[in-house]
Parts: structure tokens; C-alpha cells; sequence
């Protein structure tokens, strides 16, 4: 009998047990975003690796469907200890093997790995690629939470510390939601957001469950900031394990008072007082794009003025079952190229 097996799990405590004492973790890959992604209507695998019986990974997998493919993806997963190969091993044997059971063109992985060539060789060595392009944040912002309050303020950028601290003296104040009505309008205020600065946003029911099911269990709030009963601006902050996520944001071009400093920082408070170790900003511009000429320009020096540092993940790498893998490569290139031409710079 092998060492090793890997079995589904159908119970949420063993499985948010391993997430949860896992570091790093991730809610990518917690039971509730399996929970969400059954509410969008994708299949999903709640995969376990056991080692002797006792239980050593976690993969979520979720089967995406396109016009030009199907493959198993695996969000900011697996979680295991990527310093015994056995465990991988194991367990892409069983993705490769779904992956076939359900006519998929490829598999992706999406590690929660630093972008180093030590973390890529894991997998070029056997047969991965790198995608074409990111679907998680590949640099992502964070902010050590583990500094009292004033020592925080004090690494922020002097614009950033003082507008954390005038914004109240104007009057703004922020609350904290976890009701659906507030969840309706701040997806409102995205999508008019969205429109003003040309983003693409995902359908209104992808937010909405998403904050369905992850407030139910106090592990996504919605922070307003507002002036009188105006709203200025909106935050989904998602908090899972030892990291508080800045996920979803959205502001009120009517006012110019929007920017959201100080419902930042009471943000950052509630995940201090949750124990957290990090506030992760999401994305930011690579540095090399981080000039006032990039799109991404404004978002990324707000983030980086309220002080941290950038972490860089490994891209998405792409394990193909078939020839059909290359054309998907080919037309997502196709599509990095049209977003070059229409907005003037790379993604990467």
C-alpha cells in the first residue's frame, strides 16, 4: 500500500482545520470558495493528500469552461509542503487524471509560491509552462500588521498619515456592513466606477455571492466611508487566517472626497484586532511600469503610501493534456496583444 493517497474531502472541519493552520493560507482555497464557486455554477473537487492516514494537503480544484477549452484549475493552491516532492507528486497524478475524466484541455496551478527560478524549476522540470498571462495578483502589496498603531502611522507616506488623520476632522466617517442592501449598492457604485476608468468587471451576481456566503461567517465586511449621508466610497475587505484582503473598492466620481484613507485604516484596525499578520493591498503595478504614465499608476502609489512591501508570486503555470492547449495559448495571446494596443502597455 502507497504512503501516500488522495481522497475528496466532504467535510469542512478537517478541511478549514489544514487551511487555517497552514502559513501561508490563503481564502482561495477555504471551503467557502468552494462554496462560492458551486454558486456560480462550476464543478469543484475538495482534494485531500494523506500521508499515513493523516492528512498533509489541500487542493481546491475548480472546473473552468471557455468556447475554446475546459481545464481544472487550482486557485492559490495546492497547500502542502512544497519541500517533499512525493506530495505533489501524488497529487498531480489524481488532477491529471480528473482532468482527462472531464474532457479538459490542460490543467492550471496557481501556487501560493515566491516568484523565484527555484519555485519555477518545480515545475518546468515536469512539462509545466508558464501561462500566458496572471489571474491571481502576481504583486501584491502587504502591510506587517505586527506594529501598534502609531508605529504603522509612522512608516505611512506623510500625505498618507495625514489624510487618515484630517479625513475625520472633515466630518468623514466609516461604518461597517455585512447586509445584502449594502452589498447591492456598493456593486452599483463599482460598475459606475468600472465604466469611469474603464475596467472590466465581473458579473453583479459574482460579487453578491460572494459576500452571501463569506459574511455569514464574519469573513468578509463591507466598509463605507461617508460624509453626512453621502457615500464616498466602498470597500469589500475580505479577512481569512492571517491575512486581511483589500479585494474589491469603489468610490463616488460626484465627490472629491473619495479616495478612502481613512476607511483604510479602519480596516487595518479591524484585522489587528482579529490577529491578522498582513493587510494585502492586492495588486500594484510591477515596478518597472510604476511611472504617473500607467493606468495603474494612481491605485498602486495609494497602496504603497500607507507603507509595506511588494511580494511577487509565481505566475500560473499551465500543464497541457492535449494539442488543443495550443491554441487556447495562441488566442490568449492574441488577447494580451489586442489589450496592448487598445491601452498602450503590457499587463506583464
Amino acid at each position: 500500500m502507497s504512503m501516500y493517497e488522495v481522497k475528496e474531502i466532504d467535510d469542512k472541519k478537517p478541511w478549514e482545520d489544514f487551511s487555517l493552520s497552514n502559513s501561508p493560507n490563503t481564502f482561495l482555497q477555504s471551503w467557502n470558495w468552494g462554496k462560492f464557486n458551486i454558486s456560480v455554477g462550476r464543478r469543484i473537487w475538495r482534494l485531500g493528500v494523506f500521508k499515513k492516514g493523516s492528512l498533509v494537503g489541500i487542493c481546491l480544484a475548480v472546473k473552468y469552461s471557455s468556447r475554446l477549452s475546459n481545464y481544472i484549475y487550482c486557485p492559490r493552491g495546492p497547500l502542502i509542503d512544497w519541500t517533499d516532492p512525493q506530495t505533489f507528486e501524488v497529487l498531480f497524478e489524481s488532477l491529471k487524471t480528473l482532468a482527462e475524466k472531464e474532457k479538459c484541455t490542460f490543467i492550471k496551478i496557481d501556487p501560493l509560491l515566491e516568484n523565484t527560478e527555484e519555485n519555477r524549476q518545480i515545475f518546468a522540470k515536469i512539462g509545466f509552462k508558464g501561462a500566458v498571462t496572471f489571474v491571481q495578483v502576481e504583486d501584491a502589496w502587504l502591510l506587517p500588521l505586527d506594529k501598534a498603531e502609531e508605529e504603522l502611522l509612522a512608516g505611512m507616506r506623510k500625505t498618507t498619515r495625514y489624510l487618515i488623520r484630517h479625513e475625520p476632522k472633515q466630518g468623514i466617517t466609516v461604518e461597517i456592513s455585512n447586509e445584502m442592501s449594502d452589498a447591492k449598492k456598493f456593486v452599483g457604485l463599482l460598475y459606475s466606477t468600472a465604466t469611469r476608468k474603464g475596467f472590466v468587471n465581473h458579473p453583479k451576481n459574482y460579487y453578491l455571492k460572494q459576500f452571501e456566503i463569506f459574511s455569514k461567517e464574519d469573513q468578509e465586511k463591507l466598509f463605507v466611508a461617508k460624509k453626512g449621508d453621502v457615500t464616498l466610497s466602498m470597500a469589500m475587505i475580505m479577512f481569512y487566517g492571517e491575512m486581511t484582503y483589500y479585494l474589491h473598492a469603489a468610490s463616488n466620481t460626484k465627490e472629491a472626497q473619495s479616495v478612502g484613507y481613512s476607511l483604510q485604516w479602519e480596516a487595518m484596525k479591524e484585522a489587528k484586532k482579529r490577529g491578522c499578520k498582513y493587510y494585502n493591498f492586492w495588486g500594484v503595478v510591477k515596478d518597472k511600469n510604476f511611472h504617473p504614465g500607467h493606468p495603474w499608476y494612481g491605485f498602486s502609489l495609494f497602496k504603497r503610501g500607507f507603507g509595506g512591501f511588494k511580494y511577487s508570486y509565481i505566475r500560473a503555470q499551465d500543464f497541457p493534456l492535449n494539442s488543443k492547449y495550443y491554441v487556447y495559448r495562441a488566442a490568449e495571446r492574441l488577447r494580451r496583444y489586442y489589450r496592448r494596443l487598445t491601452s498602450g502597455y503590457w499587463e506583464d
